[in-house]
């Protein structure tokens, strides 16, 4: 059994505790007729460990459910570990970590290592080995002092096309990055053991997963932000662009002046249609193949049922909420 896989947190948003008599057969009752009934708050069920998050204070509780069923969304899609995955360099980004796969690549794993070097080198200590914790904080030291001197533009997403707006070179000091990792945590092509056990215990730590969660925060107001823009008040929405912000970046400009013009064109059509088309202008961008994985992700969520990477998927059976609820 994965090591969350037993971890199930039911987070109420009228009470801290489930009802008296919960023994689940709410979901198998309700959930399967939930297409008749007025759409209700979600009744979070998370595989994640969400205990002793510290939330910003700004968040309200349904802000903070919306959040959870996200993370655990696209945390499922990027890798069976939750907050301690970790991926090789099959990818060409060094290495990926932690439950929405941040990479050296990108530049998005640099400064989550970074916050925790600064604010609990300790953690580094105990849990990496002397000489790998040596050569891990000379990359980021150098990461830290090239990247700061770097105006390059990143690409939106390394899933996307080359293009003008979308410049698929990374920057100089993220390819150091990728170099430091193919030479350092890698022997014949697979992951030094040392190096795996040590990254894994460090993605899981609690003060690495508050780390995770704070950058996730960010992903969720850019969420917020495209939903507001787009102007489909539902949780499906938000939670199709919570994905769409962490595997591929966000939306293009000319991507919301389309949506713009099909609105204009077709102002009756309804929050699947607006949707749908949303994703089939950012697949636009997307590199070809990797098209068929974004488009099952994004329908899966829209739809809340689909496969993923082969596996059937009932997402609102399986986080406890109703994707037509209306959210923000």
């Amino acid at each position: 059994m994965r090591r969350f896989a037993a971890a199930v947190i039911f987070i109420f948003l009228a009470s801290p505790a489930a009802p008296a008599g919960f023994d689940g057969s709410f979901f198998e009752t309700v959930l399967p007729v939930r297409r008749f009934m007025a759409p209700v708050p979600p009744v979070v069920c998370s595989v994640l460990p969400m205990n002793g998050v510290t939330w910003p204070p700004a968040m309200t509780a349904q802000d903070r459910a919306a959040l959870t069923i996200a993370l655990n969304i696209s945390g499922s899609f990027e890798g069976a570990d939750g907050w301690a995955n970790l991926s090789d360099n099959f990818d060409g980004q060094g290495v990926s970590m932690g439950l929405l796969n941040q990479c050296l690549g990108q530049g998005s794993l640099q400064p989550l290592l970074i916050k925790l070097r600064d604010a609990r080198p300790d953690v580094l200590t105990a849990l990496v080995g002397p000489e790998r914790l040596r050569s891990l904080l000379a990359m980021l030291a150098r990461w830290q002092v090239d990247a700061a001197g770097e105006a390059v533009p990143g690409p939106m997403s390394r899933f996307d096309a080359p293009s003008e707006a979308a410049i698929l070179t990374a920057p100089s000091a993220n390819k150091a990055s990728v170099n430091w990792a193919v030479a350092n945590l890698y022997s014949g092509g697979k992951f030094d053991p040392a190096w795996k056990s040590e990254l894994t215990a460090l993605a899981s730590s609690p003060e690495y997963v508050s780390i995770q969660i704070a950058a996730a925060v960010e992903d969720h107001e850019r969420a917020l932000a495209a939903q507001a823009r787009l102007g489909v008040r539902e949780l499906r929405a938000y939670l199709m662009l919570f994905d769409l912000v962490v595997q591929n970046g966000s939306l293009y400009p000319e991507d919301y002046a389309d949506y713009d013009a099909f609105t204009r064109a077709k102002p009756g059509a309804d929050a699947t249609e607006r949707l749908e088309k949303i994703l089939e202008l950012r697949l636009r961008h997307v590199r070809r193949r990797f098209v068929a994985d974004v488009r099952s992700r994004k329908r899966a969520i829209i739809r809340g049922t689909g496969a993923v990477h082969g596996t059937p998927r009932d997402l609102p059976g399986q986080y406890c909420y109703d994707g037509l609820w209306p959210y923000r």
